[in-house]
């Protein structure tokens, strides 16, 4: 792909992008693209044969940012290596990518009847709980404390985490609490349910979440 090429796809995914959060799937239409970035809607079509691949290309695209701001965000935590890590990283990612808020919330109002189409990207997403892998790492390493029962607390976290990815669009936006307080109390919670060892070592933490991390953007790109 040429360099005009490359510049010409980016165009139109960002294009796309916006126009989802503004106006929605089901409203979207090729010409729509074409008018925004101000080119023949032939010449999209010649980049992307429809409107559904158009879309498939923009949700990989914006769950890469999501996969990479997540790892800045751990990178940058000095306390990155416990499990609230976890999701701190995960909400100061959403926080600057709305995108990638509306696709981990399966958001009917960006996505509309997408999100029940055969075949579609979300579809062929992989859902994998990472957090069970993550917690016996961490107590293999003495980062949790032996005593935790880590299958519990990875299905109550498992089953906490979708519901905190939907609500999150309401958060900051309403009368309800904000982003910040709510994972104030989650951060609480994990610690009384997840103490950490005597003299845990956040390091060997950060490193093997950064770890389970490649290893689930790696999974996500043979989804492709």
């Amino acid at each position: 792909m040429s360099t005009a090429d490359q510049v010409r796809e980016r165009t139109i995914l960002d294009a796309t992008a916006k126009l989802l959060l503004r106006i929605g799937y089901n409203k979207l239409t090729m010409g729509d693209v074409a008018e925004a970035v101000t080119l023949h809607r032939g010449l999209v079509y010649l980049v992307f044969k429809s409107k559904d691949e158009l879309v498939e290309a923009v949700v990989h695209d914006e769950l890469s940012r999501y996969a990479d701001a997540w790892r800045e965000h751990l990178e940058a935590d000095p306390r990155a290596g416990d499990v609230a890590s976890v999701y701190r990283a995960m909400v100061g990612a959403l926080k600057t990518l709305p995108l990638a808020a509306a696709i981990v919330a399966r958001a009917e109002d960006v996505f509309g009847k997408y999100l029940r189409k055969r075949g579609s990207v979300f579809e062929r997403l992989p859902e994998i709980s990472r957090s069970r892998d993550f917690l016996r790492a961490m107590q293999e390493a003495g980062a949790v404390h032996r005593d935790v029962d880590v299958r519990a607390v990875a299905y109550i976290l498992d089953a906490l985490t979708p519901a905190i990815r939907r609500a999150f669009q309401e958060l900051d936006n309403g009368d309800g609490p904000s982003s910040a307080a709510v994972l104030a109390v989650l951060e609480e919670m994990i610690e009384c349910a997840v103490p950490p060892a005597e003299g845990a070592d956040l390091a060997a933490g950060k490193a093997i979440l950064l770890n389970l991390l490649t290893g689930a953007r790696s999974e996500f790109n043979e989804a492709e």
